[in-house]
């Protein structure tokens, strides 16, 4: 550990640099998990409103005896995809 210490001396470095460098880039991931995690639970909550909206609309249209098939595809695969992305950012693929 000594040479370590006195490799570090050598170079200019002081070993301090190097923990509050290491503390700050953890810092850095945090704030960076934090902010995806925030915008996966806004994209989770904007999936979980279209496909409520989808099962309004598919309801309503199915008493009415009308054609739905376009609306409930196009707005159940954009509440799908929205709540994925969701996932996938509070996940952190």
């Amino acid at each position: 550990m000594d040479n370590l210490q006195d490799s570090f001396r050598s170079e200019g470095i002081v070993p301090s640099t190097i923990d509050s460098n290491a503390a700050a880039m953890e810092a850095a991931k945090k704030e960076k998990y934090n902010r995806l995690f925030q915008r996966g639970c806004i994209w989770l909550g904007i999936g979980i409103v279209v496909m409520a909206i989808s099962f309004g609309v598919n309801f309503v249209l199915f008493q009415e005896d009308k054609s739905f098939v376009t609306i409930m595809y196009v707005l159940t695969s954009l509440g799908a995809v929205c709540i994925l992305k969701g996932l996938v950012d509070i996940i952190g693929f």
